[in-house]
């Protein structure tokens, strides 16, 4: 009985996964005319212990191109060093100080919006490490004037210098293309990363004051579910993200994404269900599709575990067979979803990390009673763009 339920997860585990897989190939971008009036701009960055990064980031973004009394950049500081804030202050951006005893990203906007007393009609959330092109906030403004008022950025990786930023660089695409790209090819919200949120300002300062949660953008694309607002993945507006290159990092990063992902499958699996019968598809994919089935990695090894087991043991073919079609099938999805892009020779001696990160797995899986009692940050340092696969777009 147990053998038919594993097989029935990782069954629909497969066909989930090869579904937008496919689908993303029918993504059509966005259409976005140049716009003829500009929306003032808020760009929210809250940061925690960010020093070694935020200055260089800061004066990035006091730099963009657009009109320069709509736009202004708000650098949230929590427990930054006194050098830092000194530095930050010299900057044309608002600076705001802050500090709690637990601290969260969702405390840092809550507070900002709390204390932002001029009009704005679009937020923009950006991480502490995260760079943009010049041209930005024109292309964030093109696609308001448009009629995408729920906006996910195109996030890539800063940096692919390390196999481990190279095989977390890869995992990103690989999402782009099965969280956002997929299910708006579908007719579904594309799923939020954290940053690179483009929003209406007044919305996301509204729903967010509901939330009090270390995963404040899993807490948002629910609310946004519930209000029948979709989500739509613009491809052309770039975030360059900081990608972690060691395995201490990666580990770190993975417990709490794991830790997350249970917690969400946990407290809103029925009401996942209980929408669903309304006719809620968005809320279902959020709630329940995105958090019931494994991490792909542990997939991948689970699947190539039970067909190489069932070959040695000399279990009945028909036993074998299924579990070998569902193995191809889903590393079949994975390779359908990296951008081709990704097919180099640095990529192919990336992989060679991969046993080093399923025994990071392993240790993530025995330590998960531990993962939710602290904030777990993952540190910064990188400066500048180290992303040859985007050469074409280092115009910042």
């Amino acid at each position: 009985m147990l053998e038919i339920l594993i097989f029935i997860l990782f069954s629909a585990n497969t066909i989930y996964v090869l579904t937008l897989s496919i689908a993303g190939h029918f993504y059509r971008k966005k259409v976005t005319p140049e716009a003829q009036g500009f929306k003032r701009i808020a760009v929210l960055v809250p940061g925690y212990k960010e020093d070694s990064v935020i200055v260089s980031v800061a004066e990035s973004l006091s730099t963009l191109e657009y009109p320069k009394n709509l736009f202004d950049i708000f650098v949230i500081a929590d427990s930054f060093k006194p050098e830092t804030l000194s530095k930050l202050s010299e900057l044309p951006i608002k600076l705001i100080s802050v500090e709690f005893e637990k601290s969260s990203k969702s405390k840092s906007l809550n507070y900002a919006f709390s204390v932002i007393k001029e009009k704005y009609e679009i937020a923009i959330i950006l991480d502490a490490d995260n760079v943009v092109l010049k041209n930005f906030l024109f292309s964030v403004n093109n696609a308001f004037n448009a009629g995408y008022h729920t906006i996910q950025a195109q996030r890539v990786a800063k940096n692919i210098n390390t196999s481990f930023a190279m095989l977390d660089a890869a995992s990103e695409a690989i999402n782009n293309h099965l969280f956002r790209k997929g299910p708006n090819a579908l007719g579904l919200s594309a799923c939020l990363i954290g940053s690179g949120i483009i929003m209406d300002f007044s919305i996301l300062k509204k729903i967010l004051i509901s939330i009090d949660s270390v995963y404040e953008d899993r807490e948002l694309q629910l609310e946004l579910a519930k209000q029948c607002n979709k989500i739509y993945y613009m491809e052309d507006i770039l975030v360059f993200d900081e990608k972690v290159d060691n395995a201490a990092s990666y580990q770190n990063q993975r417990k709490r994404w794991f830790y997350a992902q249970l917690v969400f499958l946990k407290d809103h699996f029925l009401k996942g269900f209980l929408f669903l019968l309304k006719g809620n598809l968005n809320y279902f994919n959020f709630s329940v599709l995105n958090n019931i089935f494994p991490p792909r990695l542990i997939s991948v090894f689970f699947l190539a575990a039970m067909t190489l087991l069932s070959f040695l043991f000399r279990i009945d073919d028909f036993y074998t067979t299924k579990w070998f079609i569902l193995f191809s099938l889903y590393v079949a999805a994975l390779f359908l979803a990296l951008p081709k892009k990704f097919y180099t020779i640095k990529m192919l001696k990336a992989f060679g990390t991969i046993p080093i990160l399923l025994f990071k797995y392993i240790e993530i899986l025995l330590g998960m009673r531990t993962a939710g009692k602290q904030f777990i940050h993952t540190p910064h340092s990188k400066i500048d763009i180290d992303n040859n696969l985007f050469s074409g777009k280092r115009n910042i």
